[in-house]
């Protein structure tokens, strides 16, 4: 028995490629101990009722159970699909489902105890909870009831607002709540915040408890974006919940972000947010909220409390923050003592909050709201759908000296076209190269600088002769490049000038091994951008892969350049929306939902979440919302342990294959930054490149330029992916052969099924 608990708590407790590579550490002697384990995972299938992976449904259940009477809240709006009510005392909404006859509640049923405070209770029951600054600079927290703010209510055709006066500290602001189709929109101007010497706003949050369901007592979940998305079913007191959730949108800001002493990182860091949505359902396929920020984000978090976190509730909201604390060092020895901004962050608060039903009141529902939210604005457009497979070449790499650095060349440009050919002659047609490593100095030593090219990666000739072979070959080239980071000792850029800088002036960056880089002041990234697009039309380069410019967002505080996150986001959509004029495609890795628009492949997609210990289940949201506009590539297959289950998981995401290879052997990179690319050689891979490739083309060849409309878990580690064409794939990981309506799928395997009628 105690062996299953170990299983279970290895399998909750570590990432599935954490347990990969310690459970095969031993696997020569199948009498050890971890050999045991080993067997008895895959004979328990524990691994899939991990959080890496998605639980079935508990089935159809009856309607959930709520108070449907709105005594104490007036109506104050209504259309065909929801009703919206007011208390004049609170501001807690109750939203009428027409369609269903289901209430939401932003607070907690009167008719009801509940295990929690007056401080609680009042937050719960507050439309707005606030953290404030007194004159002191003493942090308190206070809300609608607990401070008895003075509400003056205008009743509008389709909503409400509210003049909200926290008078005791000097705080007030205005609040508009509006009625949409199927939506309610809340609005907080920046224009109607005032504050005073005894009361200065550092955070917000709206109506926190809109949804929340206390323990279990309605089956459901909340929906997180983190990674490719996950999900936190209700449980009575979550039994992996010791912390609540908050993740910044679009990541933290290195702006404020406190540096720490050399040897301070995270073992398994978490993935950014890139997206700025969230929801609750309560009970798939019948009722559920799904939240879009669409103005404030870049100065939010994300908040989600499991029950058993501080409460007996689940609940989750958005955190507005209008002033960060940060570390400000007063001596070389970095002693110092922490503050807070002393200019409140300007920004509108926008969230659109909208109610799906039946069908669509699942992720998979919200996903396709979003992805229909995106194209509507713009935002997401449709590129080239062929089901392709992603070789990324590293062509040189820096190589530190005594006296000066040298180049290891991995591949020279003029071998990229025989490799190529090799592959097509096998009926590998469908391909996106990308080169790394091309520029002077190799990957790690030549930026922000691009031109010209190193010289043991080929000669001026070489490379357009190779660029001319692809174009004549109708097979895009991918230049890899970056606007963000500048690494020391490169050059092209000024180290006081260039650099951005954190508020308390320290230069922003980190380091790749023992190759450190700095993060360009966003205006200089503009005049590198203008500079090279010249420099690529002259070398008939018209394609480009963008490392980490897409997916990194920070305020910058260096003197006669300083940009908030929002100006910077800005700033890069006015620079890749003119090179992207100026070239055939872009390509991004991981990137910000606000760089969609400029996108034509999505690289790195996000294939887990984090492994928060809470996590009950991991999602393809991101894929979802991607999937029948933008192509996107998994991370490099040449990385993985266990490539046969990773290859299940690429077909049910929907995702491509990828590699990141060289011609030569990569221990030559040994003593430089790339040395954790262990196995790359194009020869060694070049069999698993042929079989990955046509494995996609069986199935998601099947479904090229559809969306998915639905996915189903019908058994820990049984999964159907169904797709607008009616092409469906039954993806089995489990070890033994599993029929899903008379259809059999074989084990560690898949099948693609046509469900059209």
């Amino acid at each position: 028995m105690y062996k299953k608990w170990l299983v279970f708590l290895l399998v909750m407790i570590l990432p599935v490629p954490v347990i990969a590579t310690a459970l095969s550490d031993d696997e020569a002697d199948p009498d050890t101990e971890l050999t045991e384990i080993q067997a008895e995972l895959a004979e328990q299938s524990f691994k899939y009722r991990s959080n890496q992976f998605t639980q079935p449904e508990a089935g159809e259940g009856e309607s959930a159970e709520v108070d449907t009477s709105a005594d104490g809240f007036e109506q104050v709006a209504e259309n065909e699909n929801l009703s919206l009510f007011v208390n004049d005392e609170s501001l807690a909404l109750k939203i009428m489902d027409n369609r269903t006859g289901y209430m939401w509640n932003s607070g907690l049923d009167s008719n009801k105890e509940y295990n929690l405070n007056d401080t609680w209770m009042n937050m719960a029951q507050s439309a707005i909870t606030i953290d404030y600054l007194d004159q002191n600079e003493n942090s308190s927290t206070t809300n609608i009831l607990s401070d008895e703010a003075s509400i003056d209510i205008q009743s509008q055709e389709d909503g409400f607002t509210a003049e909200v006066d926290f008078s005791e500290i000097g705080i007030s602001l205005e609040l508009s709540v509006r009625l949409g189709e199927d939506s309610i929109d809340v609005h907080i101007p920046e224009s109607g915040i005032t504050e005073s010497e005894t009361g200065r706003l550092v955070s917000l949050r709206l109506y926190p408890f809109l949804g929340a369901v206390e323990g279990n007592d309605i089956d459901g979940y909340m929906f997180i974006p983190d990674g490719s998305g996950a999900l936190v079913r209700f449980n009575e007191g979550n039994r992996g919940a010791r912390s609540s959730y908050q993740a910044s949108i679009y990541g933290e800001d290195e702006g404020f972000k406190r540096t720490y002493e050399d040897g301070k990182t995270e073992t398994n860091p978490v993935q950014n947010v890139t997206l700025p949505v969230y929801g609750i359902v309560h009970e798939a396929n019948q009722n559920a909220i799904f939240t879009i920020i669409e103005e404030g984000k870049y100065n939010s978090d994300i908040i989600a409390y499991p029950s058993g976190v501080s409460t007996d509730f689940n609940w989750m909201t958005t955190q507005y923050n209008y002033r960060y604390q940060y570390y400000q060092p007063t001596s070389q020895a970095m002693s110092g003592y922490n503050t807070y901004q002393e200019e409140k962050n300007t920004f509108d608060i926008k969230e659109k909050t909208v109610f799906l039903i039946e069908e669509e009141a699942n992720y998979v529902g919200m996903a396709n709201y979003y992805q229909g939210f995106l194209a509507d604005k713009g935002d997401l457009s449709i590129a080239d759908q062929q089901a392709d497979i992603r070789l990324e070449f590293l062509g040189g790499e820096v190589k530190r000296g005594l006296l000066w650095d040298s180049v290891v060349p991995m591949t020279e440009v003029s071998e990229l076209p025989g490799m190529i050919e090799s592959l097509n002659q096998q009926s590998v047609d469908n391909m996106q190269v990308v080169l790394r490593g091309w520029s002077k100095g190799g990957l790690t030593g030549s930026l922000p600088r691009k031109f010209p090219f190193e010289s043991k990666v080929g000669s001026g000739s070489d490379f357009e002769e190779t660029i001319q072979h692809f174009q004549d070959q109708g097979l895009p080239l991918y230049f890899h490049t970056d606007y963000t980071k500048a690494y020391d000792g490169a050059s092209g850029y000024g180290g006081r000038s260039d650099v951005a800088r954190k508020i308390n002036a320290e230069t922003m960056g980190g380091s790749t091994f023992d190759r450190d880089f700095y993060f360009l002041s966003p205006t200089v990234s503009r005049e590198h951008a203008q500079q090279d697009a010249a420099d690529f039309a002259d070398h008939q380069i018209s394609h480009l892969a963008v490392g980490t410019s897409a997916g990194t967002l920070f305020s910058d505080f260096n003197t006669n350049r300083i940009m908030n996150r929002e100006g910077m986001a800005e700033e890069y959509d006015d620079i890749f929306g003119e090179l992207g004029s100026n070239l055939d495609s872009l390509s991004f890795y991981q990137p910000n939902d606000y760089m969609w628009s400029h996108m034509d492949r999505y690289l790195d997609v996000p294939m887990y979440s984090s492994n928060y210990s809470f996590v009950t289940d991991t999602v393809p949201f991101i894929q979802i919302v991607l999937r029948g506009y933008i192509p996107y590539y998994a991370p490099y297959s040449n990385f993985f342990y266990n490539q046969d289950e990773e290859v299940l998981r690429m077909i049910e995401y929907g995702a491509y294959p990828s590699f990141y290879l060289t011609k030569e052997p990569s221990h030559l990179l040994r003593d430089t930054p790339s040395r954790d690319l262990y196995t790359s050689e194009f020869s060694v891979w070049e069999s698993e490149i042929v079989r990955q490739y046509e494995l996609v083309q069986e199935s998601l060849g099947r479904v090229e330029g559809e969306t998915i409309v639905s996915r189903d878990v019908h058994d820990y580690g049984v999964v159907e992916v169904t797709y607008s064409n009616g092409i469906s794939i039954l993806v089995n990981y489990t070890s033994e052969a599993y029929t899903v309506d008379g259809h059999e799928v074989e084990a560690t395997a898949f099948k693609v099924l046509d469900r059209g009628e």
